[in-house]
């Protein structure tokens, strides 16, 4: 169906003389499986030429550089492009075909491409059909006309070409020196934004003033942005909240919106919450989606009014649905976790998407999130990848280190390497630590690694503690010192962490670091053991049995190593085949003593091997049998070494 409707797209493309266009969209699209490289440069190739075509129809000349970021940063280019939507589609058509050529593109994702470059040509069509039917419409000279034509909406949302703003800022400056208000806010907006005229905040500044005394609210709305920005005045939030309220009591809603910003962030006068929500309320049912959203945040954590999720709700999908990216996250956000709405995974994605689509930044990442579990939408990692590698490009942290994360378990560790690395230098803690893991595990480079650990241990993070602990207690990477890592341990211990409470175990019972001290090994062994530490188990159990430390104890040795045997520990398995041999703490069992001795003896233990091969060789707890005593004392031999 989709090569049909591409195969169509390249016709009317030819019948409109766009004949190289033509031939990249075919060639993307009939290469899109088995070449999906070459496919995505070829959509990219297809976009770059629409933005070409399209630029010298809407600006009437052609773009100084052919360059696909270029124009579409231009704002002047951009603002023509409408829907929004397709604005957004190229950009994100030009982002997932800039993807670092090393990495391997599959067709998947030339075909989701090939989607978007569809709608994007279909879109281009029809836009270039009209427009050379269109009649042009030449701007008249009659002065009511020309002051209605060239509104606040046309001069910063529909660019005009720069004659026509030329034009428009003589005829403004006739009108304005006459007096009217309009004609002088409308000559302010193009100084203020060298539109027609040499940018000029201070002209801008005279000709807002000079409407403003005819209380024009656009013009005290615009004098408040001048003050609060600091453009061509000093910067001063009281002077700005001043001419907002002017412009807000004349029902200028994004003056309300602005004044509720002033009032949110404690900015010219005293943080109150209250007020902040009494004129987002006004701009909100103007319409104003900033407003909405940002009244929905209040009514979210309940700062100056009444706590209500079902309030919050309400205005996110308000301003969601009018498309504002920010309200569609947190609707989207909001069914995620379910707060006053059902949780609802599906929605969930929808509006996250939407979101995403316009480049938002935490919606691509928790976007990415569902998309890698496949909560709400169908699991699919090529999407996951997408939409967390448009997250990392801008800085999101968590974004890089779940790519990390992910990479990882793919065993791509020049990629895990990469996008850990990044989240770690800016900070994240737990990049640092699956960092340091890579470094040591996958790299042997322990020197690499400790940075990392030492960063992530010094935040209290204790699996790095821990581990910072086994490169100092191994001498790995770093000079041996087993204070240095008990010390590292403990600090571990205390947030329970029950591998580092097993390693002091180890050194208390050893001496190593400091005197040999059995009561407090055996202390630590059995804090590990009762959380289930198959180590501390069989050490606590060793304890027991050998008598160190405490009165020997056979019984309470077994009820340990029973339990690290059962969880697979080889010394235990052997250990406890040993006691059921002599009836220490079990019954004397061979036949049971056979099928420990076995479980260890699989596992390569020495010992175990040696011992199973002589009761094959006696007869006891098996059938006598030759050739597997032989077979299993051969096997204890290779292991000697």
């Amino acid at each position: 169906m989709q090569y049909e409707i591409l195969q169509d797209q390249c016709k009317k493309l030819k019948a409109l003389s766009f004949i190289k266009l033509a031939k990249n969209l075919h060639d993307a699209s009939t290469l899109a499986i088995a070449k999906p490289a070459i496919s995505l440069q070829k959509s990219l190739l297809v976009l770059e030429e629409i933005l070409y075509e399209l630029y010298k129809l809407e600006m009437h000349t052609e773009p100084k550089l052919k360059n696909k970021l270029t124009l579409l940063k231009n704002r002047s280019f951009v603002a023509k492009i409408h829907p929004r939507r397709i604005y957004l589609l190229m950009n994100l058509v030009s982002k997932m075909t800039s993807i670092n050529s090393s990495e391997v593109a599959e067709a998947k994702a030339a075909k989701i491409v090939l989607d978007y470059i569809s709608d994007i040509v279909e879109w281009f069509i029809e836009r270039y059909d009209r427009s050379l039917k269109a009649k042009l419409i030449r701007i008249g000279s009659n002065f009511e006309d020309i002051t209605s034509a060239f509104d606040l909406n046309t001069l910063l949302q529909d660019d005009q070409s720069t004659e026509a703003y030329k034009s428009a800022a003589n005829w403004f400056e006739l009108a304005a020196k006459q007096g009217n208000a309009s004609a002088q806010y409308n000559l302010g907006a193009l100084y203020n934004q060298g539109r027609g005229v040499k940018k000029d905040y201070a002209l801008a500044k005279m000709w807002y003033e000079r409407a403003a005394a005819q209380n024009d609210a656009n013009a005290l709305y615009s004098l408040g942005v001048l003050y609060h920005l600091g453009h061509g005045v000093v910067q001063n939030y009281e002077e700005a909240a001043q001419y907002y309220k002017a412009a807000a009591d004349l029902e200028n809603a994004d003056a309300q919106y602005n004044l509720g910003v002033l009032y949110n962030q404690g900015l010219g006068m005293p943080l109150n919450f209250a007020e902040a929500a009494k004129w987002y309320m006004l701009a909100a049912n103007q319409g104003n989606t900033s407003a909405q959203n940002n009244l929905g945040f209040l009514y979210h954590n309940g700062t100056g009014v009444e706590q209500s999720y079902e309030e919050a709700i309400a205005y996110f999908e308000m301003a969601a649905l009018a498309g504002d990216a920010s309200a569609q996250y947190n609707l989207g956000y909001m069914y995620l976790k379910g707060r006053g709405i059902s949780q609802n995974f599906e929605e969930a994605a929808k509006w996250l998407h939407l979101a995403a689509l316009q480049d938002h930044t935490n919606a691509e990442f928790q976007l990415a999130m569902l998309y890698n579990t496949g909560q709400g939408i169908p699991q699919d990692r090529i999407e996951a990848i997408k939409w967390f590698k448009l997250a990392a490009h801008k800085g999101h942290l968590n974004a890089q280190y779940c790519l990390g994360v992910l990479y990882v378990k793919e065993n791509d560790i020049a990629l895990a390497e990469k996008w850990l690395q990044l989240a770690a230098n800016t900070g994240h803690i737990s990049a640092g630590f699956e960092l340091g893991r890579l470094y040591v595990y996958q790299l042997q480079q322990p020197e690499k690694a400790f940075p990392y650990f030492k960063a992530a241990a010094e935040k209290g993070y204790a699996d790095a503690q821990y581990e910072i602990g086994l490169l100092y207690a191994a001498g790995s990477g770093v000079t041996l010192n087993y204070v240095e890592a008990a010390k590292w341990w403990r600090a571990a211990t205390d947030q329970s962490h029950i591998q580092a409470e097993y390693q002091l175990g180890l050194l208390y019972e050893q001496g190593l670091g400091f005197e040999q001290d059995l009561e407090e090994a055996r202390r630590c062994y059995r804090l590990a053991a009762i959380q289930g530490h198959s180590g501390a188990q069989y050490q606590l159990g060793n304890l027991f049995d050998k008598g160190k430390g405490v009165k020997q104890d056979y019984t309470e040795a077994a009820k340990w190593i029973e339990q690290a045997a059962a969880k697979g520990h080889a010394k235990a398995q052997y250990q406890l085949a040993q006691m059921h041999s002599h009836g220490q703490g079990v019954p004397k069992d061979f036949v049971k003593a056979a099928q420990l001795y076995r479980l260890a003896a699989n596992q390569g233990h020495q010992k175990a091997q040696f011992q199973l091969g002589m009761l094959y060789k006696k007869g006891q707890g098996v059938a006598q049998d030759y050739n597997e005593a032989t077979k299993w004392l051969k096997k204890s031999l290779e292991n000697i070494k």
